[in-house]
């Protein structure tokens, strides 16, 4: 292909980029733009810019929204922190140690990715509710690790036994163990995966629906994909409050991946250790 082509296609591919982005915010900016209207501004058009901006319905959406929101930060830091926690420690034992039986427990973690979520929430149910957890916290935030672990046992284990051995003889020759070799050497080196390995746990428990809405029913404990649910069906003619309460509930996620981007695209990009 000749240089005039490739940039012919350069310039296609280019424009069919922009239109799929503009189709994906366009959603989005309807949905602002309805939070700023009243009900009659509302009903004379969806593409219509708002005559009068309505600062009102923010302010009905966010004394609703805010305890949801902080049920689903305290839900969603815990299970992160979890996560990474206990997936850290399962990885490094896979990676550095070797015991019997280890490539087929490894491998039995790593089957249950292949288990379709729905499928385990009738055991899960009748498991917390065995324990009596219901309306706790804890019946959100333990599934919640116990799910994320999977995936981040097999990215972690995957990344600690691609770090060189000479490093860690190093740490073993001035009398470090493991335990400090790990906190000291591997999670420093590992901090884009674990970047990645944050946003996507903090997006799926932020964005969890069906486990919290058979789980919890005491409204001053649900989260706000659930909690805002009430506040829709209050307002359910009014677009305008609830789509200020929708722009609001996005607003802590997109906070999050937007102070982790950096270590979530080094995450996803990383295929080696850079001395």
């Amino acid at each position: 292909m000749s240089s005039h082509n490739r940039k012919y296609v350069s310039i296609i591919l280019t424009g069919l980029l922009v239109l799929f982005v503009l189709f994906s915010f366009f959603p989005v900016l309807i949905m602002v733009l309805t939070s700023f209207k009243s009900k009659m501004q509302v009903s004379m058009g969806v593409f219509q810019l708002p005559d009068v901006i309505q600062w009102d319905n923010y302010k009905r959406a966010f004394d609703t929204v805010v305890p949801f929101a902080l049920n689903s930060i305290i839900i969603a830091v815990c299970a992160v922190a979890g996560v990474v926690f206990v997936a850290a420690l399962a990885a490094y034992s896979f990676a550095r140690f070797r015991f019997p039986g280890r490539e087929i427990l490894y491998y039995l973690v790593i089957a249950l990715m292949m288990v379709p979520a729905v499928l385990l929430l009738i055991p899960m149910f009748k498991l917390v509710v065995g324990m009596g957890m219901l309306n706790t916290y804890a019946v959100v935030i333990l599934p919640q690790i116990a799910s994320g672990c999977i995936i981040a046992v097999f990215l972690l284990r995957s990344f600690f036994a691609g770090l060189p051995e000479d490093l860690f003889e190093s740490f073993r020759i001035d009398g470090a163990r493991e335990g400090r070799i790990l906190r000291s050497l591997v999670l420093p080196l590992s901090k884009p995966i674990l970047g990645t390995i944050a946003v996507l746990n903090f997006h799926s428990s932020w964005n969890d629906y069906i486990w919290p809405l058979v789980t919890i029913n005491d409204k001053a404990l649900k989260p706000i994909v659930t909690g805002i649910m009430t506040f829709s069906n209050e307002y359910a003619t009014e677009y305008g409050p609830m789509m200020a309460a929708y722009v609001l509930a996005s607003v802590p996620l997109m906070l999050v991946i937007g102070f982790a981007m950096k270590y979530f695209v080094d995450g996803l990009t990383s295929g080696a250790v850079k001395a």
